[in-house]
């Protein structure tokens, strides 16, 4: 994406509504010394935000002829007509570690689910932690090929987290993440159903006509 032009925003100039109908979207940009400035960004650069970015986006800004790395922190909506109210930026200090969220990627089949003994769950989709922008990663990955039967799991514990981040609430390392759960009787009917089904049709379209 390309770099963010932050332009200063007056609280006691235009209100939020007229800002809005004019192209542009109100925001706020804060650091960790806990300094905030009122800014606001093109609304076209704030539908882009809104489609492209996730917690772990890095993006390049300028203010006031200052260039900054920043993350999205929160985007404010309006429920009714989705358009987008307000956005939080955080700015990075490249040198300390920042908290971020960063979202779990599930890859692989679970032998269980396949073989329709069981549904995986997911409990958690994503985690807190602390790391310099360079050790950031996209996402963690969760291999869930060992979850062959209900009953089985994977905590954070199992996962392998990156060099160089840690966890921000070291209690949840025996979290799980995700889990198989046992087929209820109405799920293990209908998957049975579907499968005679298929079968038949197999069957069916297999018989020669006579």
């Amino acid at each position: 994406m390309e770099k963010i032009l932050f332009e200063k925003r007056d609280l006691n100039d235009k209100k939020n509504k007229i800002l809005l109908k004019e192209g542009k979207t109100p925001a706020v940009v804060y650091n960790s010394k806990r300094e905030s400035r009122n800014i606001m960004i093109e609304s076209h650069i704030a539908g882009k935000i809104l489609r492209e970015a996730t917690s772990t986006t890095i993006l390049d800004a300028e203010f006031d002829s200052k260039n900054m790395k920043v993350v999205v922190k929160e985007i404010d909506m309006n429920p009714i007509t989705e358009e987008i109210r307000h956005i939080a930026f955080f700015e990075i200090d490249e040198n300390k570690e920042v908290v971020f969220t960063i979202p779990f990627k599930i890859i692989g089949i679970s032998p269980a689910v396949k073989n329709n003994l069981g549904v995986m769950v997911e409990v958690m989709n994503s985690i807190d932690v602390k790391c310099k922008v360079a050790d950031l990663v996209p996402f963690i990955e969760i291999d869930i090929a060992s979850l062959e039967h209900p009953g089985q799991s994977i905590s954070i514990n199992d996962l392998k987290i990156p060099e160089g981040i840690s966890l921000v609430n070291e209690d949840l390392r025996n979290s799980t993440v995700v889990t198989v759960t046992e087929l209820q009787e109405e799920e293990k009917t209908t998957a049975t159903t579907e499968v005679a089904e298929g079968e038949a049709t197999t069957s069916t379209e297999e018989t020669p006509a006579e």
